[in-house]
């Protein structure tokens, strides 16, 4: 073999080598990808133990409120935002007046806390969740979850009719929680819910509802703010989207000339967000007429 022959013969079989090793490489990156995909849709607080582990941790930061009576009571499950129950200047009344809507609906109510079964400091926790930096939505879909396992169990609850409603934070988390793929277990729990609503929901990334398929797909209700700067109503359009191919009848209501936050009466002074007494009554109104819709 001349020296030229011999030359391109191992260019080749360089070449060929090349090919391989990149070949081996993509693999090896579609593989991760595949993987970290998964693991997404499949948390590892879907397991049977690490779920009835955190439905006990969890269970100091759920509060029903029922109606007069001995129950069972349809109920609807109350996630704040990121701002929580309470802030360093007091208690944050925002879901306790959902929870009296609801009972004027002849529902029970039940507010679940995030911050107070992790020992967290308000106003620390809203800082660094608010931010994104701690406790982002996927994993607060295991409070909901665990949430959800908590008033299985309670025999005050209807377990026929469950609704969960989330604002901002916490529909982030709610829209998170409706794209999960789970076991048997799971998927009975989420057939169990009835409806959705979500106010003001952030759905931007890296929020799942609007970027993954969802896996439930019973009524959801969608609640928006005209001039939200945190989350301008057309960013959940993909969200809507997603929901309506899953089969969901979804209802979007959007609130003219308000702000993100519009219903929370607590607000920090140096805040963007402005509290709108007339159409927080109007909202309210409207959420006792959901729960007092029947599920579509």
């Amino acid at each position: 073999m001349s020296d030229e022959a011999n030359h391109r013969f191992r260019l080749g079989s360089l070449v060929k080598l090349l090919l391989l090793a990149a070949g081996a490489v993509a693999l090896l990156v579609a593989a991760a990808i595949a993987a970290y995909v998964w693991k997404g849709s499949h948390p590892s607080f879907l397991a049977p133990q690490p779920r009835a582990a955190h439905a006990k941790f969890m269970a100091s930061g759920l509060t029903l409120h029922t109606p007069p009576g001995a129950g069972p009571f349809p109920t609807v499950l109350l996630v704040p935002g990121c701002g929580g129950i309470s802030n360093g200047r007091g208690p944050n009344p925002i879901m306790d007046e959902y929870a009296q809507s609801a009972l004027q609906a002849g529902w029970a109510a039940a507010v679940l806390d995030s911050y107070g079964p992790r020992g967290w400091d308000p106003e620390w926790a809203r800082r660094r969740v608010c931010a994104g930096a701690r406790l982002q939505g996927l994993f607060r879909t295991a409070d909901i979850l665990a949430a959800l396992d908590l008033l299985a169990q309670d025999p005050r609850v209807d377990h026929r009719h469950v609704r969960v409603a989330g604002w901002s934070h916490g529909g982030w988390a709610l829209g998170d929680l409706v794209t999960l793929h789970g076991d048997e277990d799971f998927q009975q729990t989420m057939a169990g819910v009835e409806a959705i609503r979500l106010t003001y929901p952030f759905c931007a990334p890296p929020a799942r509802g609007g970027r993954r398929g969802w896996t439930w797909s019973g009524g959801v209700d969608l609640v928006m703010a005209q001039r939200d700067v945190v989350q301008p109503p057309a960013g959940c359009t993909r969200l809507i989207e997603r929901a309506k191919a899953a089969g969901a009848k979804v209802t979007v209501m959007t609130v003219p000339g308000v702000t993100h936050a519009f219903d929370e009466r607590v607000q920090s002074p140096d805040s963007a967000f402005r509290f709108d007494p007339a159409a927080t009554a109007k909202v309210h109104q409207q959420f006792i007429g959901w729960l007092q819709t029947p599920a579509r």
